[in-house]
């Protein structure tokens, strides 16, 4: 029988037996290091793994760890390695940063601990095999989480390509084109985008670890940068690479493309004998195999084939979404079911004493892909001067949180544009917005590291304070989550400003807060109170109007002077064109109209907004004190023309689908039917007042900033088309 490439099961260099420096217990003692986005995934699937016990949580930010050991019913919260060692930890996952691992992992292995890390198992292979090193001096476990080659349809190819299907392995074919939600946000504070190679060691592990079970170590590639730009002055950002390379028995084509509008992602293995392709995306897999047939038969044959194998794995996915939702199968999307093989596999291989799924001499090799496609690019970004945090309050500081988001930055400007001392609170002091910056660098703006989820962290900021403005929104996935950041965070924030004297402070709300469903003739003015129905309206509006409420009470109890300010649709450069106040947008270039799309909307330019909070700031009137503020400009621009002219100026296929808001609540409530019937906890009864609300039918006034504060915003439909919307067309140079 024809076999695959000898490689094809992944290198065998490591020792098959499993280093332990003591034997298990019945179960295996498991700590998480990390609380990030991926924690909850391993927590969830560690929960349900047999013969293991999570019995610690540990992040540096004791608060995150306590949360997450809450969630998911772990024992123990603790804020430091060191600490683990005294709960007999067996095995750490590590779930830290990438430029963390190194570190974290060798403190770990040091106390005999074993390391299951997140990929990259290192930055670079160097480090990975030096890891590899201690961890066989210590008779510690250390293996990394590929999970990309546990993917069902990639371990079906795998499979399939070991049992000689397509005979010998000659090339592979890879795509990834995938969207970045931080390119889309504008945060390049991320780790991929501080150094130009990042983006390698960020995302491509997950093919490359598949490339190299498939035909092993690389012996040499050369890498053709298809595309750039510069995310912040000299910060740049390389979108597309053509890779081509060469294992001991088989060629490789890998295209990475990064920050794209449409998504895919596919395997495709050239044999002697045969062709077999994953859609990695999408879950699907088909083959072509040769046959005895004459051409126009065997063509027909193979396009049969194909089209009946992608229907197969089609109706198969199908079916494992329908029985989970129904609550009569487990979870089995792509990527969840990836990592639950992964990190079973690595439990079952520890416990049985086997040799571990993806050892660190196979993560050292899938680093040395990294290497080989990033050798010659640029080790860091020419970046940013290094910025000085903290320093004495100046005369009438004021403090900005969330002074680096979409409104922020204008807002800061205009400030500083005015001549106030202004301060933001930053997480980070690399990759900041030019704006926030140069500013920062020129010593007009004072920088605070703080998060609106800690609040004891930016009381530092508001000592000496003239005024404080909260843009920082918070958000979450939960009520506790958007309670705990959008709520708590704000109430503690205005508490500590009130012990601090701050004379004034402004709370960016949002139109959310208000119930908009009344008739298309009817008017909401400054004065109207938020949504007296919070329970019935979706988690971001509920939460607006939670802090909107808390905000009022500590104001009255406290004697702090309160502003808050209810933006409407803000448009503009620098945020997404998928405004939730145009429509649902269940694809990137799909818009779903909160009904037929033709009624006018309180739309709002980004810099006015920005000029309307600058002017708050400065007015020394106490007449806004304890008032709300609406800002909504009149242009008489619906939905459809929004979407039709963001299309003009893009060239982007953007569809806009009319839809009654009695057909969208039918579609909601069939929804949840299923769901109850899959005995879905979270499943919510949709609100139809929120989806009323959503159609924003009433004109908002803004009659109190205009009256108040001279506020004029852009209303001629021609200037903020060309200002708000035909601003996101591409360049044509």
């Amino acid at each position: 029988m024809p076999t695959a490439a000898p490689s094809a099961s992944g290198p065998k260099s490591s020792p098959h037996v499993t280093p332990r420096s003591r034997p298990l217990g019945p179960k295996t003692r498991v700590a998480v290091v990390g609380t990030g986005f991926i924690a909850d995934f391993h927590l969830e699937i560690l929960a349900a793994t047999e013969a293991v016990e999570v019995v610690a949580v540990c992040d540096l930010d004791l608060v995150k760890a306590e949360r997450a050991a809450r969630r998911f019913g772990v024992a123990k919260a603790v804020k430091s390695v060191a600490e683990l060692a005294a709960l007999q930890v067996d095995v750490a996952h590590v779930l830290v940063p990438p430029a963390l691992h190194v570190a974290v992992a060798k403190e770990l292995l040091e106390l005999g601990i074993g390391v299951f890390i997140e990929k990259p198992l290192a930055l670079s292979s160097a480090d990975a095999r030096m890891l590899g090193e201690l961890a066989r001096a210590k008779h510690a476990p250390l293996a990394v989480n590929h999970n990309a080659v546990h993917h069902p349809a990639f371990a079906e190819l795998l499979e399939r390509v070991k049992n000689g299907e397509v005979g010998r392995v000659e090339h592979v074919r890879v795509c990834l084109s995938v969207p970045l939600r931080q390119l889309d946000a504008g945060d390049f504070s991320h780790w991929m985008f501080r150094a130009p190679r990042n983006i390698v060691f960020e995302q491509a592990p997950h093919p490359f670890a598949q490339l190299h079970a498939l035909i092993g170590p690389v012996k040499g590639a050369q890498t053709t940068l298809l595309s750039s730009r510069e995310l912040n002055p000299g910060q740049v950002f390389h979108d597309r690479w053509l890779v081509a390379a060469q294992s001991a028995n088989a060629s490789a084509e890998v295209y990475l493309a990064f920050g794209q509008s449409f998504t895919r992602s596919t395997i495709e293995v050239l044999g002697s004998d045969g062709e077999i392709e994953a859609d990695l995306f999408h879950n699907l897999i088909a083959s072509e195999a040769k046959t005895l047939w004459l051409d126009f038969w065997n063509s027909f044959l193979a396009g049969s084939k194909r089209g009946g194998d992608f229907k197969k794995s089609a109706r198969r996915g199908l079916g494992f979404y329908l029985r989970q939702t129904l609550g009569l199968g487990r979870r089995e999307d792509a990527f969840f079911a990836g990592m639950r093989g992964s990190i079973q596999a690595f439990h079952r291989a520890l416990r049985a004493g086997e040799r571990l799924p993806a050892t660190a001499e196979d993560g050292a090799e899938v680093l040395d892909w990294c290497e080989a496609t990033a050798r010659g690019i640029a080790s860091e970004n020419a970046g940013q001067p290094k910025l000085e945090v903290g320093g004495a309050a100046r005369p009438g500081e004021v403090v900005v949180i969330g002074g680096t988001g979409f409104i922020g930055q204008p807002t800061v400007q205009r400030l500083l544009d005015r001549g106030f001392p202004v301060t933001v609170i930053v997480r980070r002091t690399h990759s900041l917005p030019p704006t926030i910056a140069r500013a920062a660098a020129s010593g007009k703006l004072r920088l605070i590291l703080g998060d609106l989820e800690n609040a004891a962290s930016l009381a530092e900021a508001f000592k000496g304070a003239r005024c404080v403005v909260q843009l920082a929104t918070g958000n979450g996935s939960s009520w506790e989550a958007v309670e705990r950041a959008m709520v708590r965070g704000s109430r503690a924030i205005a508490e500590a400003c009130a012990a601090h004297g701050v004379q004034r402070f402004v709370y960016v709300s949002s139109c959310a807060a208000l119930y908009c469903g009344g008739d298309a003739g009817a008017t909401i003015a400054d004065d109207v109170p938020a949504d007296p129905r919070p329970d019935a309206r979706s988690l971001y509006a509920r939460g607006k109007i939670a802090a909107e409420v808390a905000l009022s009470k500590v104001a009255k109890e406290k004697g702090l002077k309160l502003v808050i300010v209810r933006p409407a649709v803000v448009l503009g450069p620098g945020t997404a064109m998928q405004h939730s106040g145009l429509g649902l947008w269940v694809r990137d270039n799909h818009c779903v109209g909160w009904g037929h799309g033709e009624t006018p909307l309180p739309l709002i330019y980004v810099e006015d907004v920005a000029e309307a909070l600058a002017r708050t700031v400065a007015h020394s009137g106490d007449e806004l004190d304890g008032k709300t503020l609406n800002l909504s400009a009149n242009t008489g621009l619906c939905a459809r023309e929004v979407v039709a002219e963001f299309v003009r100026a893009t060239g982007r296929r953007l569809e806009f689908h009319p839809r009654s808001l009695a057909f969208s609540q039918t579609l909601e409530v069939g929804k949840w039917l299923v769901k109850k019937a899959g005995r879905r906890k979270d499943a919510a009864f949709p609100s139809w007042r929120d989806l009323k609300s959503r159609e924003l039918r009433p004109t908002l006034t803004s009659n109190l900033a205009r009256e108040v504060l001279g506020w004029k915003p852009v209303e001629d439909r021609e200037r903020f088309l060309d200002l708000a919307v035909r601003s996101h067309g591409k360049p044509t140079s």
